[in-house]
C-alpha cells in the first residue's frame, strides 16, 4: 500500500543568539537542526525542513516560514503543540497549515520584510541586550529618513552585499525602507523581493553613519553606482536584525503574525 505524503507549512519565531544561524552546520547548533529534530520526533520519521531564507548567526525571526513533507498524519494543532513540546524556549511554532504541493517556503515567497532595532539613548538596558543595537550618540533621524529614498527601487546592490555572497545576480528591488522612533527605540523596516547576503545590515550601517554625520545622504547614489563594497559603511551587528515577515500570494491563505516584540 502506498502512503501519500503531505506538505506542511509552519510559521516560526526564534531568538538567534545561541545559534550559528538557520542553516545546518557541522559541529554547530543551528535552528534548522533543532527544528528538524523536534518535527521528526512528532512525525516518528526523519524530516527535512526548508525555510523561506537563511538567517545568520545571532539574527532573530518573528515570522520565518518553513515547509516539510511527511507521511505522518497529525492535525494542525497536534503538529504545533507537539513540535513546541520538543523545542527550547527560544524557538516557537506560531502556526501550522497543510499546503498544496505547489507551495514552497522559499520559491513561493513574493517579498520579505526585515526590521532592525536600535536603542538610541545614553544608557543601555538589560532588556534589549542581544535584541537591539545600542548607540549612545544621538542619531539625526531626519537625515537618515532622507537617505532612505536613495535605496528605494531596482538597483545593483553590489556595494551592499557581503564578499561571501553567493547570489549570481546582485540586482534587487527594494520596495520599502522606513525609520520610526518610539521613545528611545528606532525601528528600521526594509522590504524587498529578496535580499543579498548582509544587504540589510550593510544598508543599516550606512544609515547609522548618515545619522552620525559620517556620511551624507547625497553620497549614497554614488556608492550604489560604484558597485564597490569597500565604499559603503561597515556591517551593523547581527543582534539588532529580525526577519519580520514573509509574504506569499493570497491563494495560499497563510496566517499573519506581524507583531512587535520590544
Amino acid at each position: 500500500m502506498t502512503i501519500s505524503a503531505t506538505k506542511i507549512a509552519c510559521g516560526i519565531e526564534y531568538i538567534g543568539t545561541q545559534y550559528c544561524g538557520w542553516q545546518l552546520q557541522d559541529n554547530n547548533l543551528s535552528i534548522q537542526g533543532v527544528v528538524e529534530e523536534a518535527i521528526s520526533r512528532v512525525a516518528d520519521e526523519s524530516v527535512r525542513v526548508f525555510a523561506s531564507g537563511r538567517t545568520d548567526s545571532g539574527v532573530h525571526a518573528r515570522g520565518q516560514v518553513l515547509h516539510f513533507v511527511t507521511a505522518a498524519y497529525r492535525t494542525e494543532n497536534q503538529w504545533r503543540e507537539g513540535i513546541n513540546t520538543y523545542l527550547p524556549n527560544d524557538i516557537n511554532i506560531l502556526w501550522v497549515k497543510e499546503m498544496s504541493n505547489d507551495f514552497d517556503a522559499r520559491r513561493s515567497a513574493v517579498s520579505r520584510t526585515y526590521q532592525y532595532l536600535i536603542l538610541n539613548t545614553n544608557r543601555n538596558h538589560v532588556f534589549t541586550f542581544n535584541r537591539a543595537l545600542f548607540i549612545n550618540q544621538e542619531l539625526d533621524l531626519d537625515s537618515m529618513t532622507s537617505a532612505c529614498s536613495h535605496f528605494i527601487g531596482i538597483h545593483n546592490f553590489s556595494s551592499y552585499r557581503a564578499s561571501s555572497c553567493q547570489s549570481k545576480n546582485p540586482i534587487r528591488e527594494l520596495k520599502v525602507l522606513t525609520i520610526v522612533k518610539k521613545n528611545h527605540l528606532i525601528t528600521i523596516e526594509c522590504t524587498a523581493n529578496a535580499f543579498l547576503h548582509h544587504m540589510v545590515r550593510n544598508i543599516v550601517g550606512t544609515l547609522i553613519d548618515v545619522g552620525l554625520k559620517r556620511v551624507y545622504s547625497s553620497d549614497i547614489p554614488r556608492i550604489i553606482e560604484a558597485q564597490d563594497r569597500s565604499l559603503a559603511s561597515k556591517t551593523s551587528a547581527a543582534h539588532g536584525l529580525y526577519l519580520q515577515r514573509v509574504d506569499y500570494p493570497d491563494k495560499f491563505e497563510l496566517p499573519s503574525f506581524d507583531i512587535e516584540l520590544i
